[in-house]
């Protein structure tokens, strides 16, 4: 019974989107990945407040009929 062995007829295999999607999501990863081991200034800790110097912001006042700017 020599034929018995894996014959080739394994199937259609995995379909080409999920392939795509499988690779797409393992790009993402490890520039995710990258991203986190190389740090550097940009994360989201730098738009909090108190967390350096930062540029003077203007606040608009609705103060009855007239918009008066308001310096911090």
């Amino acid at each position: 019974m020599a034929g018995t062995a894996d014959s080739g007829d394994r199937g259609p295999g995995m379909p080409r989107w999920v392939k795509i999607c499988g690779i797409a999501v393992i790009a993402v990863v490890l520039l995710i990945v990258v991203m986190l081991l190389i740090g550097g200034e940009h994360s989201p800790s730098r738009h909090l407040q108190g967390a350096g110097p930062g540029v003077p912001g203007t606040v608009v006042v609705n103060s009855g009929n007239a918009l008066s700017e308001v310096r911090r």
